[in-house]
């Protein structure tokens, strides 16, 4: 089988100092549900990326052992494809904004490159610029605005964040560490992140205003945020001692587990404004949603 390629995924937040901080590993009342590929698609489906209204973008591995995008709205999965692709990574989606466009990335036949792109909800793809000398350039989130972040790998395959507003792509490293990749922005421009440290420890942070705020959940060897709603609710993934992945919200200053119910690991990957998160569980072999319980 193929792998799937995972994306890897500030004071104004409901961030504080570690003196508040606490982790809860009961579930609050969220109820989960399965989000796979019709069979006659294929299978492996991970939602990556969840909006307002509740479409779901992600990626999912096709009978014919290509990885493709899928737009999942009112029931309906459709397949997405950037038009003209020659290999066999042919579109996965990441991000979706309440204007229904979504940012992806696909792998060129001939160069091996990959390169990203905007779909608009009517089906129109836009190419977007490579980050310089980059072998790699992928899109991760996008919001209202249209600004774009996600991460490129340079020559010597040394992953950097990006930021993509008004047309212009600019780097963002995290200071003091060695890898950043950046993977949500919200309608406030509250940017997640993942750094890898000199310690070799990765660790999640929101960036505002220049400022970063560090996500770390107590106990865990490394901690990945995914997705900021414009409530500054963060959810994300950490792995414990035995290097298992469990989801985690964060709200209000308290770290929550989430786990897919009898799952193996969990990766949480998004949350809108209605608490609604986007995920994944079982090696990134099946999408889910978590939906509080009303």
């Amino acid at each position: 089988m193929k792998t799937l390629r995972t994306i890897v995924y500030s004071s104004a937040l409901w961030l504080a100092g570690p003196a508040i901080v606490s982790v809860h590993s009961a579930t609050p009342q969220y109820v989960f549900s399965t989000i796979d590929a019709p069979a006659e698609l294929g299978a492996f489906a991970s939602a990556y990326g969840i909006n307002n209204a509740g479409v779901l973008v992600g990626n999912y591995l096709t009978v014919d052992g290509n990885l493709d995008g899928f737009i999942f709205q009112k029931g309906l999965f459709s397949d997405i494809i950037f038009p003209g692709v020659t290999s066999d990574d042919r579109g996965a989606l990441s991000d979706v904004n309440d204007l229904g466009q979504a940012v992806g990335a696909f792998t060129d036949g001939e160069t091996g490159i990959l390169h990203s792109f905007v779909r608009s909800k009517s089906g129109h793809f836009t190419l977007l610029p490579d980050a310089p000398d980059a072998v790699l350039t992928e899109a991760a989130g996008i919001n209202n605005a249209g600004d774009i972040v996600g991460f490129y790998r340079d020559a010597d395959f040394v992953p950097h964040g990006f930021i993509l507003r008004g047309g212009v792509l600019s780097t963002y490293d995290h200071p003091d560490s060695t890898r950043t990749i950046l993977t949500r922005i919200n309608e406030l421009g509250q940017i997640t992140g993942i750094r890898l440290d000199p310690d070799g420890h990765r660790r999640g942070f929101v960036l505002q205003n220049g400022v970063t705020t560090t996500i770390d959940v107590p106990g865990s060897l490394n901690t990945r945020t995914g997705g900021i709603n414009n409530l500054g609710h963060v959810v994300g993934y950490y792995d414990d001692a035995d290097l298992v992945s469990h989801g985690f919200l964060l709200k209000n200053g308290v770290f929550t587990t989430l786990d897919f119910p009898g799952a193996s690991d969990t990766a949480l990957l998004d949350i809108n404004d209605r608490g609604v998160i986007s995920g994944t569980y079982e090696g990134f072999t099946h999408g889910l949603v978590a939906t509080p319980a009303k």
